[in-house]
């Protein structure tokens, strides 16, 4: 009986143990964790208010770019977007960027990581020039699967429960992609065509000309045929027409404005055509 009492008290003492060591481990991950990366790429004060536990792995940089949102419209902000990568001049053709997406419910006071997505910000190309792509395969690969980047204020917009991505395809013409925020994910709703982001001189014809410079403008929407997650999209589906789309948005609307109608492109209203005629399995 003694000897039993003995095993017993051991017991209870390692499952105490345990769970304290457990609780110390817990804690200091929401407060003071040790040996937490919150390296960045320029100004940290936009990371200063985060929590102390977010971190990113060794090796990288948060590159200038959080993005926080308020998704049950409550008035407090309980979703965190935090992009990383490595320092542009270690990162070689083919790298990614990752995206850390943070969730908090209205009961909790701490953030919990959602996911890591690697697959929403095209792969690094070092150099777009055509002398560059042909003498690296790799990048040529990437350059003809992947569209354009996008600057950051275009390239991930969030707005409470909802987020857009956007790419280009060459130039100026592009896609943008809205997700919409349902039961713990981001849902694809809509899929629009732009034109935007082009330099002053671009286009200039007496008075007409672009001043959009650091806006987009939706040309046309389409549905897509598949509700995909943030997680499970694919750039390279995305774009896998994109000569059709981008060829049909020369077409149909840029090369069919009447100048003298308008002063600016800003001011266009494009008419409505009979849309773009797809292959059977456009998805997105």
């Amino acid at each position: 009986m003694q000897r039993m009492n003995k095993l017993t008290l051991i017991h209870l003492f390692i499952v105490l143990f345990t769970n304290c060591e457990g609780q110390s481990k817990k804690q200091q991950l929401k407060n003071e964790p040790v040996n937490c990366n919150r390296t960045v790429y320029g100004s940290s004060k936009y990371i200063k208010s985060l929590p102390l536990y977010m971190c990113i792995p060794d090796g990288f940089i948060i590159d200038d770019y959080v993005r926080v949102s308020d998704l049950n419209d409550d008035g407090k902000d309980d979703f965190v977007a935090l992009k990383y990568n490595k320092k542009e001049d270690d990162q070689l053709d083919g790298d990614s960027t990752y995206w850390r997406l943070y969730n908090r419910s209205k009961s909790d006071t701490t953030f919990l990581l959602q996911m890591t997505l690697t697959n929403i910000v095209p792969p690094f190309i070092k150099d777009l020039s055509y002398e560059y792509l042909l003498a690296h395969p790799v990048a040529s690969d990437l350059f003809d699967a992947y569209p354009r980047r996008l600057s950051h204020s275009h390239s991930f917009q969030l707005n409470q429960d909802t987020i857009k991505l956007s790419y280009k395809f060459e130039d100026t013409y592009g896609k943008r992609f809205i997700f919409v925020y349902d039961k713990a994910n981001w849902y694809l709703e809509n899929v629009e065509y732009f034109i935007g982001e082009l330099p002053m001189y671009w286009w200039r014809d007496d008075d007409f000309y672009y001043p959009l410079n650091d806006e987009l403008k939706v040309i046309e929407s389409r549905k897509p045929k598949v509700k995909v997650s943030i997680n499970n999209f694919d750039l390279k589906a995305a774009f896998k027409y994109r000569d059709i789309e981008w060829i049909h948005l020369s077409n149909w609307h840029i090369d069919r404005i009447d100048k003298t109608k308008w002063s600016s492109i800003e001011d266009v209203k494009f008419s409505k055509c009979q849309g773009i005629d797809l292959p059977d399995d456009w998805i997105y």
